[in-house]
């Protein structure tokens, strides 16, 4: 089924810090809520998400990393795991009613099952149970792996062929244990794999196919190049790729994409590409 876009979220975001402006501005009062939120207003809830500018807030970068963990897993993701409990705490201390006067008692739907920034909070848990290979996955878990309703998980129980899923005999609420809900994701069409190395990587490849600078070639080379002497370059030349000063040499590149576990005919092509545009940009 369709997924929200990152968008999507981000502006729920917006929408989120709208509700907490009201909330610190009948708690605190309006001086509060401007300095939390950056502008004045009546009634915040009121207002175009698009005036929150997201920069002021820090758990943003923790959403926009933790939407690509959950739902794009890959080798470019800047999630790390200490974002789990940021991510969580936010939402568990969200207003979950209010606005000021004509909204107040309200639940707002983005403190639901439904809410964008919610979801993303519960797939980064569940992918994380995938990872880590612990604790046993819910129906809820599963369905966000597998990018399809509840409902659809819960027919996959009741089904008794090969291709349904197996419970914890006796658990309620219903879980499934961690093998089998992997090996059962694992035939689902939408269940996106974390790969295991950056060749198995499918939105690496994509970010690879799309990027038109050397600057953005060179930030991929600096993510997967750790330790930075496993390249079989001399120092200088390492610096070069990794800062995007690199002149382009054909050996160099196939080196380097072989020990990054790259596709090599695409990494050399793109390293040309770039160098070139980049070059010829300088020249004129």
């Amino acid at each position: 089924m369709a997924r929200f876009t990152k968008d999507q979220m981000l502006d729920e975001l917006r929408t989120i810090f709208l509700f907490e402006a009201d909330h610190l501005a009948m708690g605190a009062g309006s001086a509060m809520a401007v300095a939390f939120i950056g502008f004045e207003s009546d009634q915040y809830w009121e207002e175009a998400p698009s005036r929150v500018d997201l920069s002021r807030f820090p758990i943003t970068f923790a959403f926009d990393a933790g939407y690509d963990f959950a739902f794009q897993p890959g080798y470019l993701n800047k999630y790390s795991s200490e974002m789990a409990l940021d991510l969580y705490a936010f939402m568990e201390g969200t207003p979950r009613c209010g606005g000021q006067r004509d909204r107040q008692g309200e639940t707002h739907v983005f403190m639901t099952q439904d809410g964008f920034c919610r979801t993303v909070v519960d797939a980064v848990h569940a992918r994380e149970k995938l990872d880590d290979a612990y604790g046993d996955f819910t129906i809820r878990d599963l369905a966000l792996l597998a990018n399809m309703t509840e409902g659809a998980v819960r027919n996959a129980l009741a089904d008794r062929s090969d291709n349904g899923l197996r419970a914890v005999p006796g658990s309620k609420p219903v879980e499934v244990n961690h093998a089998e809900g992997v090996r059962w994701l694992s035939g689902r069409r939408g269940f996106v794999p974390t790969p295991n190395r950056p060749q198995e990587d499918r939105f690496l490849r994509e970010h690879l196919v799309e990027l038109s600078s050397a600057e953005a070639l060179s930030r991929v080379v600096s993510r997967l190049l750790w330790p930075r002497d496993k390249a079989p370059l001399p120092a200088d030349r390492v610096t070069a790729w990794i800062d995007g000063t690199f002149t382009f040499d054909r050996q160099d590149a196939e080196k380097l994409a072989e020990v990054l576990d790259l596709d090599v005919p695409l990494f050399v092509g793109k390293a040309l590409e770039v160098s070139m545009r980049r070059d010829r940009t300088q020249q004129v």
